[in-house]
């Protein structure tokens, strides 16, 4: 009996899914096709039904988790675009910002492990970030004229915060750098 059409799309999903749960707690090298598709409960042959290679897949979970951020949510009819990008920023770096959450920003999750990777990997980083970038840029201009520059800069800190904060082993500085990082980026964006 063949598969629902709506099936293929589901496996897929939960391939990503538990794809990036094991590239967010092991990285690339560490997480192996057979370890995703066990965690799948999927077949080998089924994950080469939806993807080439291993790269590909880490591309394509960048890529979702990156629409499956707070950040790239749509924002509440009853927020204005600056009251809604104040509430982007604070949740994106609060205090609990590092816990392992089903889907936290693989910009800030990923960094350090994507610049060691293929091309395809390096563009779907690039295009997450991208998105980020212009999604702040766009909510910002709605009340302000901040230059592309400082919006720029503004979201290079945010990831940079994210993953420095999540090394940390020292509650204090971690919290301390979250809330400096907050209260720079409401200055620079006209937040205040």
């Amino acid at each position: 009996m063949p598969y629902p059409k709506h099936h293929a799309a589901k496996t897929r999903e939960k391939i990503l899914a538990c794809a990036y749960k094991l590239f967010i707690a092991r990285g690339f090298d560490a997480t192996s096709i057979d370890r995703i598709m066990r965690d799948c409960q999927l077949t080998r042959g089924a994950f080469y039904a939806h993807f080439q290679s291993k790269s590909q897949l880490y591309g394509a979970a960048i890529a979702q988790a990156a629409m499956q951020s707070r950040l790239a949510g749509d924002r509440p009819t009853h927020l204005s675009e600056k009251a809604w990008l104040l509430e982007l920023l604070t949740s994106y770096l609060c205090k609990d910002t590092s816990a392992k959450t089903d889907w936290p920003c693989p910009l800030a999750f990923l960094a350090t492990d994507v610049v060691r990777r293929e091309p395809e990997v390096r563009a779907a980083y690039t295009a997450s970030f991208a998105a980020m970038n212009t999604h702040i840029r766009e909510l910002a201009q709605t009340y302000s004229n901040c230059s592309e520059a400082t919006v720029l800069s503004v979201t290079a800190m945010l990831i940079g915060t994210v993953a420095i904060a999540r090394t940390l082993d020292n509650e204090r500085l971690r919290i301390s750098l979250l809330e400096s990082s907050v209260q720079t980026a409401v200055m620079q964006l006209g937040l205040a």
